[in-house]
Protein backbone atom coordinates (compact mmCIF):
# COMPACT_ATOMS: atom_id res chain seq x y z
CA UNK A 1 0.00 0.00 0.00
CA UNK A 2 1.31 3.69 -0.91
CA UNK A 3 0.94 5.98 1.37
CA UNK A 4 1.46 9.71 2.21
CA UNK A 5 3.05 12.15 0.97
CA UNK A 6 5.65 10.17 -1.08
CA UNK A 7 8.32 11.00 -3.91
CA UNK A 8 8.56 8.96 -7.10
CA UNK A 9 11.87 8.19 -8.81
CA UNK A 10 11.50 6.51 -11.91
CA UNK A 11 15.10 5.87 -13.78
CA UNK A 12 13.52 4.23 -16.46
CA UNK A 13 16.83 2.44 -18.45
CA UNK A 14 19.22 5.18 -17.65
CA UNK A 15 21.00 3.54 -14.88
CA UNK A 16 22.79 0.50 -14.72
CA UNK A 17 21.92 -1.96 -11.87
CA UNK A 18 25.01 -0.67 -9.83
CA UNK A 19 24.06 2.73 -9.78
CA UNK A 20 20.13 2.31 -9.30
CA UNK A 21 20.89 0.43 -6.34
CA UNK A 22 23.46 3.29 -4.91
CA UNK A 23 20.21 5.50 -5.28
CA UNK A 24 18.05 3.38 -3.97
CA UNK A 25 19.73 3.64 -0.35
CA UNK A 26 20.41 7.40 -0.76
CA UNK A 27 16.75 7.92 -1.16
CA UNK A 28 15.67 5.40 1.31
CA UNK A 29 17.43 6.90 4.13
CA UNK A 30 15.84 10.38 2.87
CA UNK A 31 12.53 9.01 2.99
CA UNK A 32 12.90 7.69 6.34
CA UNK A 33 14.88 10.41 8.14
CA UNK A 34 11.60 13.03 6.16
CA UNK A 35 9.02 10.56 6.59
CA UNK A 36 8.67 10.13 2.98
CA UNK A 37 7.80 7.46 1.11
CA UNK A 38 10.06 7.06 -1.52
CA UNK A 39 8.78 5.32 -4.84
CA UNK A 40 11.80 3.61 -7.59
CA UNK A 41 10.14 2.99 -10.56
CA UNK A 42 12.54 0.44 -11.97
CA UNK A 43 13.16 -1.65 -15.14
CA UNK A 44 11.66 -5.51 -14.91
CA UNK A 45 14.93 -7.17 -14.47
CA UNK A 46 15.82 -4.69 -11.57
CA UNK A 47 12.75 -5.63 -9.73
CA UNK A 48 14.27 -8.38 -7.72
CA UNK A 49 17.67 -7.15 -6.75
CA UNK A 50 16.43 -3.58 -5.88
CA UNK A 51 14.03 -5.32 -3.58
CA UNK A 52 16.90 -7.52 -1.98
CA UNK A 53 18.91 -4.51 -1.10
CA UNK A 54 15.78 -3.35 1.65
CA UNK A 55 16.94 -0.01 1.39
CA UNK A 56 12.87 1.55 2.32
CA UNK A 57 12.18 2.31 -1.05
CA UNK A 58 8.82 1.29 -2.65
CA UNK A 59 10.02 -0.86 -6.03
CA UNK A 60 7.72 -0.33 -8.77
CA UNK A 61 7.78 -1.64 -12.25
CA UNK A 62 7.57 0.24 -15.59
CA UNK A 63 4.44 -2.29 -16.83
CA UNK A 64 3.23 -5.36 -17.24
CA UNK A 65 1.42 -7.56 -19.70
CA UNK A 66 -2.27 -9.23 -19.21
CA UNK A 67 -1.23 -12.32 -19.32
CA UNK A 68 -1.93 -14.81 -16.90
CA UNK A 69 0.91 -16.99 -16.26
CA UNK A 70 0.66 -19.77 -19.24
CA UNK A 71 3.43 -20.65 -22.18
CA UNK A 72 3.52 -16.95 -23.11
CA UNK A 73 7.30 -16.24 -23.92
CA UNK A 74 8.76 -12.56 -23.15
CA UNK A 75 5.19 -11.19 -21.41
CA UNK A 76 6.05 -9.64 -17.39
CA UNK A 77 2.60 -11.29 -16.08
CA UNK A 78 1.56 -10.08 -12.79
CA UNK A 79 2.29 -12.76 -10.76
CA UNK A 80 6.01 -12.84 -12.03
CA UNK A 81 6.30 -9.53 -10.49
CA UNK A 82 5.10 -10.41 -7.16
CA UNK A 83 7.58 -13.25 -7.00
CA UNK A 84 10.46 -10.61 -8.06
CA UNK A 85 9.22 -8.52 -4.87
CA UNK A 86 7.41 -5.42 -6.77
CA UNK A 87 4.75 -3.52 -4.45
CA UNK A 88 3.49 -2.21 -7.70
CA UNK A 89 3.29 -1.31 -11.34
CA UNK A 90 3.25 1.86 -13.31
CA UNK A 91 0.62 1.74 -16.54
CA UNK A 92 -0.31 3.76 -19.16
CA UNK A 93 3.08 6.21 -18.99
CA UNK A 94 3.09 8.63 -22.36
CA UNK A 95 6.35 6.72 -23.55
CA UNK A 96 4.51 3.30 -22.92
CA UNK A 97 1.10 3.65 -23.85
CA UNK A 98 -2.32 1.09 -23.35
CA UNK A 99 -5.56 1.06 -25.37
CA UNK A 100 -8.12 2.02 -23.01
CA UNK A 101 -8.99 -2.10 -22.80
CA UNK A 102 -5.73 -2.94 -21.77
CA UNK A 103 -5.59 -0.89 -19.11
CA UNK A 104 -8.03 -2.19 -17.45
CA UNK A 105 -7.17 -5.49 -17.50
CA UNK A 106 -3.84 -5.03 -16.38
CA UNK A 107 -5.71 -2.77 -13.46
CA UNK A 108 -7.72 -6.08 -12.74
CA UNK A 109 -4.40 -8.26 -12.88
CA UNK A 110 -2.83 -6.05 -10.60
CA UNK A 111 -5.24 -6.05 -7.99
CA UNK A 112 -6.23 -10.07 -8.47
CA UNK A 113 -2.61 -10.43 -6.98
CA UNK A 114 -2.26 -7.34 -4.75
CA UNK A 115 -0.15 -4.89 -6.52
CA UNK A 116 -0.74 -1.36 -6.07
CA UNK A 117 -1.72 0.59 -9.72
CA UNK A 118 0.07 3.91 -10.37
CA UNK A 119 -1.83 5.05 -13.70
CA UNK A 120 -0.77 8.26 -16.05
CA UNK A 121 -3.01 10.55 -17.18
CA UNK A 122 -2.42 13.71 -18.63
CA UNK A 123 -5.71 15.41 -18.23
CA UNK A 124 -8.19 15.56 -15.73
CA UNK A 125 -11.03 13.92 -18.29
CA UNK A 126 -8.20 10.63 -18.81
CA UNK A 127 -7.66 11.19 -15.06
CA UNK A 128 -11.07 10.77 -13.77
CA UNK A 129 -11.42 8.14 -16.11
CA UNK A 130 -9.27 5.93 -14.14
CA UNK A 131 -9.56 7.38 -10.48
CA UNK A 132 -12.10 4.60 -9.82
CA UNK A 133 -10.29 2.00 -10.30
CA UNK A 134 -6.07 2.71 -9.28
CA UNK A 135 -4.52 3.28 -6.27
CA UNK A 136 -2.45 6.59 -7.54
CA UNK A 137 -3.72 8.91 -10.49
CA UNK A 138 -0.02 10.14 -11.22
CA UNK A 139 -1.27 13.23 -13.27
CA UNK A 140 1.74 14.24 -15.79
CA UNK A 141 0.74 16.90 -18.76
CA UNK A 142 2.60 15.56 -22.09
CA UNK A 143 3.97 19.21 -22.79
CA UNK A 144 5.87 19.45 -19.16
CA UNK A 145 7.32 16.34 -19.55
CA UNK A 146 11.38 16.35 -19.69
CA UNK A 147 10.96 20.44 -19.15
CA UNK A 148 11.78 22.76 -16.38
CA UNK A 149 8.43 24.08 -15.27
CA UNK A 150 8.64 26.47 -12.37
CA UNK A 151 5.59 28.44 -13.54
CA UNK A 152 2.21 28.23 -11.18
CA UNK A 153 0.25 25.21 -11.78
CA UNK A 154 -2.71 26.65 -11.17
CA UNK A 155 -5.08 23.21 -12.35
CA UNK A 156 -3.64 21.17 -9.23
CA UNK A 157 -6.01 22.07 -6.81
CA UNK A 158 -9.50 21.89 -8.79
CA UNK A 159 -8.22 18.60 -10.55
CA UNK A 160 -6.97 16.92 -7.18
CA UNK A 161 -10.31 17.77 -5.63
CA UNK A 162 -12.25 16.32 -8.58
CA UNK A 163 -10.20 13.07 -8.21
CA UNK A 164 -10.92 12.96 -4.55
CA UNK A 165 -14.56 13.40 -5.23
CA UNK A 166 -14.74 10.36 -8.08
CA UNK A 167 -13.25 8.33 -5.70
CA UNK A 168 -11.76 9.34 -1.96
CA UNK A 169 -9.28 6.66 -1.49
CA UNK A 170 -6.98 7.22 -4.47
CA UNK A 171 -3.89 9.53 -4.01
CA UNK A 172 -3.40 12.02 -6.43
CA UNK A 173 0.26 12.39 -7.75
CA UNK A 174 1.60 15.60 -9.96
CA UNK A 175 4.38 15.63 -11.64
CA UNK A 176 5.96 16.62 -15.38
CA UNK A 177 8.42 19.51 -15.24
CA UNK A 178 9.22 19.12 -11.65
CA UNK A 179 12.82 19.89 -12.33
CA UNK A 180 13.72 21.49 -9.01
CA UNK A 181 13.44 21.04 -5.44
CA UNK A 182 11.40 24.28 -4.97
CA UNK A 183 8.87 22.89 -7.91
CA UNK A 184 8.53 19.72 -5.76
CA UNK A 185 7.69 21.65 -2.67
CA UNK A 186 4.95 24.13 -4.45
CA UNK A 187 3.19 21.16 -5.63
CA UNK A 188 2.74 19.26 -2.65
CA UNK A 189 2.11 22.85 -0.90
CA UNK A 190 -0.85 23.07 -3.60
CA UNK A 191 -2.28 19.61 -2.18
CA UNK A 192 -0.71 16.97 -3.92
CA UNK A 193 0.05 13.48 -2.24
CA UNK A 194 3.08 12.79 -4.51
CA UNK A 195 5.82 14.28 -6.85
CA UNK A 196 8.22 12.74 -8.90
CA UNK A 197 11.12 13.73 -10.70
CA UNK A 198 13.52 11.48 -12.97
CA UNK A 199 16.07 14.32 -14.84
CA UNK A 200 15.96 16.37 -11.90
CA UNK A 201 17.57 13.33 -9.74
CA UNK A 202 19.60 11.76 -12.33
CA UNK A 203 20.86 14.42 -14.20
CA UNK A 204 22.10 16.47 -11.36
CA UNK A 205 25.89 15.99 -10.35
CA UNK A 206 25.02 14.31 -7.38
CA UNK A 207 21.57 12.48 -8.01
CA UNK A 208 22.21 10.66 -4.53
CA UNK A 209 21.91 14.22 -2.96
CA UNK A 210 19.27 15.70 -5.43
CA UNK A 211 17.28 12.84 -4.30
CA UNK A 212 18.02 13.79 -0.87
CA UNK A 213 16.88 17.35 -1.36
CA UNK A 214 13.50 16.75 -3.26
CA UNK A 215 12.48 14.19 -0.14
CA UNK A 216 13.08 17.25 2.03
CA UNK A 217 10.97 19.48 0.13
CA UNK A 218 8.34 17.00 -0.71
CA UNK A 219 8.07 16.55 3.26
CA UNK A 220 8.26 20.16 3.52
CA UNK A 221 5.11 21.63 1.40
CA UNK A 222 3.30 18.66 2.46
CA UNK A 223 3.20 20.03 5.84
CA UNK A 224 2.70 23.25 4.53
CA UNK A 225 -0.59 22.26 2.98
CA UNK A 226 -1.29 21.54 5.98
CA UNK A 227 -1.15 24.54 8.37
CA UNK A 228 -3.23 26.83 5.48
CA UNK A 229 -6.60 26.03 4.62
CA UNK A 230 -5.76 24.59 0.98
CA UNK A 231 -7.21 24.92 -2.25
CA UNK A 232 -10.97 24.92 -2.64
CA UNK A 233 -12.87 21.66 -2.50
CA UNK A 234 -16.23 23.70 -4.13
CA UNK A 235 -17.69 21.27 -6.49
CA UNK A 236 -16.86 22.14 -9.93
CA UNK A 237 -19.39 23.31 -12.69
CA UNK A 238 -17.90 20.90 -15.15
CA UNK A 239 -15.62 18.06 -13.83
CA UNK A 240 -14.58 16.79 -16.98
CA UNK A 241 -12.79 19.56 -18.56
CA UNK A 242 -9.37 19.92 -18.54
CA UNK A 243 -7.99 22.28 -15.15
CA UNK A 244 -4.84 23.37 -16.47
CA UNK A 245 -4.53 27.00 -17.74
CA UNK A 246 -1.40 27.94 -19.08
CA UNK A 247 1.17 29.33 -16.72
Amino acid sequence: MITAPFFEIGPKNLLRLPALEALAVAAGRAGAEHGVEVLLTVPTAFVAPVQRLGAGVVVLAQGMDTDRPGPSVNRVTAEALVDAGAAGVLLDHEADRLDPADLQRCLERAREVGLATVVCAGTTEAALDVARGCDVVLYEPPDLIGTAADGPRDWIGGSTAALRRANPGVLVMHAGGVASPRTARAVLAAGADGTGSTSGVLTAPDPAGAARAFIAATRSGWDAFRTTTGPTTEPLTEPLTDLRRNP
